[in-house]
């Protein structure tokens, strides 16, 4: 069980994690080679969750590289990516009385999921980057609503937000080995899918106790 004290500590795992899947900056870059991110993120998880990940050992070789490996694997339909929004691994809609020909199919952006989500955001006042706003259930975005509820709400409320809003990760990791041989966000969403259970079943013994 984590405790009060591990709130902050935890939340801030899980900014770590969503700046990874937002397109890479110079400044993350930075960060990653300067102060040592990725190896402060594996020790974190270890301590918070006892989960070992290795992530800094497939590290794209420089910036370029690590750009070109998020367009060619979650960031670009051009490019057939892996996008991580979460509609579009789950039915459109399960509003039974929706007529629209695609309401029962997946693949398709602002579904339930992002409609939900972009409700929580505007009753929580919290704004969205520009490049993110048309895909408000983006993974990027997903863990960081996420973090604010370890830090800001009772353990249940993220125990049904990680319920409602993290059950298409396999499917997602199942299709990033469909689109790229680069180990990096295979890796990185493989050890995402163990702390996401990790928080899961903390929150739920916090809740219970």
């Amino acid at each position: 069980m984590i405790g009060l004290d591990k709130k902050t500590e935890c939340a801030n795992v899980f900014i770590v994690l969503a700046d990874l899947y937002k397109q890479p900056t110079r400044d993350i870059w930075d960060e990653i080679q300067q102060q040592d991110l990725l190896k402060k993120l594996e020790e974190a998880v270890n301590e918070l969750f006892n989960i070992d990940i290795f992530i800094v050992e497939v590290l794209p070789e420089n910036y370029e590289e690590f750009r070109e490996l998020y367009m060619g694997s979650i960031g670009s339909t051009q490019k057939k990516a892996a996008l991580p929004i979460e509609c579009l691994y789950k039915q459109w809609t399960l509003d039974d009385t929706c007529t629209l020909p695609f309401a029962r199919d997946k693949g398709y952006i602002l579904g339930d999921s992002a409609l939900h989500i972009n409700y929580l955001l505007d009753k929580l006042k919290i704004e969205i980057p520009v490049e993110l706003q048309g895909m408000p259930d983006h993974l990027a975005i997903l863990l960081e609503l996420l973090a604010y509820f370890i830090e800001n709400a009772p353990e249940h409320t993220a125990a049904e937000f990680l319920d409602d809003h993290f059950d298409w990760l396999d499917e997602f990791e199942s299709q990033l080995a469909d689109v790229t041989a680069h180990p990096f966000y295979q890796r990185l969403t493989k050890a995402l899918v163990e702390i996401v259970n990790a928080q899961r079943n903390s929150c739920l013994k916090s809740f219970k106790s």
